[in-house]
């Protein structure tokens, strides 16, 4: 069955999430000075320059994420909202048990247009992985800051009272490096 641990342990890439995690949820980013300082790194290896970093890290308390996780975790809906504006996408997860396979490399998965933050038209790949705990993503094909892909891995910890977005921007140029930031945000509590 899919939920075997042989089985989960033997595809890394899975359509749906453990039956017990759902990321779901109204959350608020959690910032503090090393956040800032990271936050500032991360727009400054995107080619930022430094008046738009100081007002983005003045004003990034603001930022908000709503996520609704459908269809055993095969949808997550997420809106995001800061006072640049709001972005809105719809991230389809493929793989196992969707896809019959015996190697990892013998199918395709799934890439669907989407837009960026920027509004950028790309295509985006999503899966379950990690024991099926953990949802990651990749925005592939963009053309902004110089070029590259955008990776985002979405997990629960601290009793799922925090969801943690470590995301990455992969330059296509190799010479260039990195840009990295890891997002937490802290449950809304309900009234």
């Amino acid at each position: 069955s899919p939920s075997s641990s042989s089985d989960t342990s033997r595809h890394k890439r899975w359509a749906v999430s453990a039956p017990h995690v759902d990321l779901s949820g109204d959350w608020t980013l959690i910032v503090n000075d090393d956040f800032k300082g990271e936050y500032d790194e991360y727009l400054r290896l995107l080619g930022i320059n430094a008046f738009i970093r100081r007002i983005a890290c003045s004003v990034i308390s603001k930022t908000t994420e709503v996520t609704r996780q459908t269809d055993s975790g095969r949808t997550l809906y997420i809106n995001g909202s800061n006072p640049k504006g709001n972005w809105e996408r719809v991230l389809i997860a493929s793989g196992r048990p969707d896809i019959c396979t015996h190697e990892e490399t013998d199918y395709v998965h799934l890439r669907l247009p989407i837009k960026t933050a920027d509004a950028e038209d790309v295509e985006a790949e999503a899966w379950w992985e990690d024991d099926r705990t953990k949802h990651r993503s990749w925005l592939i094909g963009g053309k902004k800051y110089g070029g590259g892909d955008f990776e985002s891995l979405r997990y629960l910890s601290e009793n799922g009272n925090v969801l943690v977005c470590e995301s990455t921007f992969h330059p296509s140029d190799a010479t260039k490096q990195k840009a990295q930031v890891t997002w937490r945000f802290r449950r809304d509590c309900a009234d």
